[in-house]
């Protein structure tokens, strides 16, 4: 027997015996489950190919492919539990009554329009983002004022986890300017201070060392050759000298925290005066 046809019987059965609401609320639920179901399969199926396929690929084609399925699936649940929620209430017998209410009241077209202006701005800068690639899942980007990691990208919104753990919702219209860190390679900065009477000369040549040193251990990580470029601050009865080490995307922090640690060893290993904080305790200098 069809499955229809016996959901059919069932339902005049119901009716037959005064318990037709029963048979609403058992077409509302079947309904809901199937949306649910529907769901269900297709994000399954959306990990499914993005453990498959992403494996094989290179590191930013496997972030457009997770972005894209993602992207994919929140669109097939909002349709899926759009649909379900208008038959729900066809089934309740309010479809009619609503539209006629809003038609009266002439606020149907008003209240659609301001509700839908701010999603509709949202699901279009959502598909921007998307089809001109200008983020994906991975990237560390800054966008409304928010700096982090995207964890996940819908038609609405981008969330992103920011350094401290917090996660952030960005709706996909709000983002106006995006810097998107993970596509360029990136530079390690490193700017040591020194003592204004130090020896300068002495101390670039140090740090020109150090600085090749390392980039000879890093490997596929550098880009470039580092770059001294030299005094580029004097304040404080201090000289702040500056060295510069392209890498790979991301990779910037890791090298800048190594290398100023490896000049600061080797400056007071050469014993390359450093700047002197004086710290005035309390009631010092009073009579």
């Amino acid at each position: 027997m069809p499955v229809s046809l016996f959901i059919k019987q069932l339902d005049d059965l119901l009716a037959e015996n005064g318990l037709a609401f029963v048979s609403t609320v058992l077409d509302i639920v079947i309904t809901f489950a199937l949306a649910w179901l529907i769901v269900a399969l297709v994000q399954r199926a959306a990990r499914s190919l993005v453990s498959r396929r992403a494996s094989g690929l290179e590191e930013m084609k496997a972030r457009r492919l997770t972005t894209a399925v993602t992207l994919i699936t929140h669109a097939v649940k909002y349709v899926a539990y759009f649909i379900a929620i208008a038959i729900a209430v066809g089934e309740l017998g309010y479809a009619g009554a609503m539209n006629s209410m809003l038609a009266a009241a002439g606020i149907g077209s008003l209240a659609v329009g301001i509700g839908a202006q701010s999603i509709i701005k949202d699901v279009t800068a959502g598909l921007t983002l998307l089809f001109e690639d200008q983020l994906a899942v991975g990237d560390y980007i800054s966008a409304a004022g928010v700096t982090g990691t995207v964890e996940a990208i819908t038609l609405r919104a981008t969330t992103v986890r920011c350094y401290g753990g917090e996660v952030s919702v960005i709706p996909n219209g709000s983002i106006t300017v995006l810097t998107n860190y993970s596509r360029t390679d990136s530079l390690a900065i490193v700017e040591f201070p020194i003592a204004y009477e130090a020896d300068a000369e002495r101390a670039l040549a140090l740090m020109r060392e150090e600085a090749e040193a390392y980039h000879a251990e890093l490997g596929d990580i550098a880009v470039e050759k580092p770059e001294v470029v030299g005094a580029v601050q004097l304040s404080g009865g201090e000289m702040v000298l500056r060295a510069v080490q392209r890498v790979k995307p991301l990779e910037h922090w890791a090298v800048q925290r190594e290398l100023t640690r490896r000049i600061a060893a080797r400056f007071v290993q050469e014993g390359i005066a450093l700047p002197r904080t004086r710290v005035q305790m309390a009631g010092e200098g009073k009579a």
